[in-house]
């Protein structure tokens, strides 16, 4: 199936893929070819892509989203992210700094809708320092 990945900035992955598996609120959920229809809400974390069915767990692409909306229709799978972040371009520095910050927002959060919006970037800034730390276990 033909995958390709869009944010603001532009395209992040547009290829052929496997499997990918992108986090909902409902969890996780694995989309292959002839998956049925399906648009949804995506939650911020990490976003992965198998290119071949042969390709082990240690060759997965991730990416970093802060949400978006992931479209299927069976032969080609659509996600347009508010923002996505490749393994390429995190430091695990900014993203633990980022995260700690976060955690602070939380704490210090003064209505619902400060809290609601901290909770986010908890979970956007989570998912940047798990995306780190999948690629330094994988680069070494």
């Amino acid at each position: 199936m033909h995958f390709q990945l869009v944010s603001v900035s532009g395209t992040k992955f547009d290829d052929d893929a496997y499997e990918v598996l992108v986090p909902t609120r409902g969890g996780v959920v694995g989309i292959f070819e002839h998956h049925m229809p399906l648009i949804s809400a995506a939650q911020p974390g990490i976003l992965s892509v198998r290119k071949k069915s042969s390709d082990p767990d240690s060759s997965l692409e991730h990416f970093a989203i802060n949400g978006g909306v992931v479209e299927v229709d069976g032969h080609s799978v659509r996600f347009i992210a508010d923002d996505v972040t490749t393994s390429d371009e995190v430091s695990e520095q900014e993203a633990a700094t980022a995260l700690k910050r976060a955690e602070e927002l939380v704490k210090s959060a003064d209505s619902q809708t400060a809290l609601h919006e901290a909770h986010h970037l908890l979970r956007h800034s989570s998912a940047k320092l798990h995306l780190a730390q999948l690629k330094k276990r994988h680069h070494r």
